[in-house]
């Protein structure tokens, strides 16, 4: 069987001052570790300030993200900055796999309306903002893959559940319907093994993996919440987080032995066949700048060993 891909979940420190410089060095920082599908580096902003300065609807005030008013698309989403750094980012390097992470209604809704709502909506609960989200991010969704990118779509809040959870899951397939399925993601770090969130999950038609994380110290659970009948019988593939993005010194990084072990456990509960990549339990703006080379290396390096 080939080995194993990596990749990770996108998001890293800023390289350089200037937005270009910094995504090309972004890039090949992670071409030096032999990742096979490759982020920007999210070397813009943080997941949410990318949207909440991009759609009518959402803005940032003293530095927190906050509803303006009802929420839609502010230009076209050719115009829209993750869209443009990815097509700046396939004219460097064409014939790499370049994965582009969206936040998902839930989670950037939340963030937003938890601050402040401003006007239009009801309060933070009121469905019909995140439905409004959905209708803005699809646009852009589809402009990351007619311009050959992967999608990934990042849900953490996902992982809190809802009384309207069903319905919140379901909302990533309007965002995914009509693009490559085999090019389409979500990903849920924390804990997994709670509302059911799994199983909904896996009933999405129109997402192929689904990422999660089981390195931490509370995602080590999650292992318990995957299963191979699972994700065939809901015609996934897994992305593995198989390495901290925590520790604190160089001695706390997971060794490739830990990595290769982690691995092996993980394709024990889902077939090895059933593993679509590798990669970091979340992602690495917020580790120390020091240890991410390390945590690379030593996760390909694991998954090597892993085979």
């Amino acid at each position: 069987m080939p080995k194993l891909p990596t990749t990770t979940i996108g998001s890293l420190f800023r390289f350089s001052e200037d937005l270009h410089e910094s995504i090309a060095k972004a890039i090949e920082f992670q071409r030096g570790f032999g990742l096979d599908i490759v982020s920007d580096g999210e070397q813009r902003a943080d997941m949410v300030a990318y949207f909440a300065e991009s759609l009518d609807g959402l803005g940032v005030e003293s530095g927190v993200p906050v509803v303006l008013g009802r929420i839609s698309l502010k230009a076209g989403p050719d115009e829209f900055s993750k869209v443009k750094d990815l097509v700046y980012a396939r004219s460097r390097f064409p014939d790499l796999k370049i994965k582009v992470a969206i936040t998902g209604p839930t989670t950037l809704g939340m963030t937003c309306g938890s601050r402040k709502i401003r006007s239009h909506y009801r309060n933070i609960m009121d469905f019909s903002m995140y439905e409004d989200i959905t209708s803005a991010l699809a646009p852009i969704a589809k402009a990351v893959t007619d311009n050959g990118g992967y999608l990934q779509i990042d849900e953490p809040f996902l992982s809190q559940g809802y009384k309207d959870l069903g319905a919140r899951v379901g909302l990533l397939d309007r965002i995914a319907e009509g693009l490559p399925r085999d090019r389409v993601s979500v990903h849920v770090c924390g804990f997994i093994g709670g509302f059911g969130v799994v199983d909904l999950l896996l009933g999405l038609d129109n997402v192929s993996v689904l990422s999660f994380a089981f390195a931490g110290r509370t995602e080590v659970r999650n292992i318990e919440h995957i299963s191979r009948k699972g994700f065939e019988d809901g015609q996934k593939m897994l992305g593995a987080g198989c390495i901290s993005v925590t520790p604190l010194s160089e001695g706390e990084v997971n060794t490739p032995a830990d990595v290769a072990a982690k691995l092996k456990e993980i394709s024990s509960k889902v077939g090895r066949e059933n593993i679509a990549y590798a990669h970091p339990d979340c992602g690495m703006r917020a580790t120390n700048k020091s240890l991410v080379p390390i945590i690379l290396e030593n996760m390909r390096a694991g998954a090597d060993l892993f085979g």
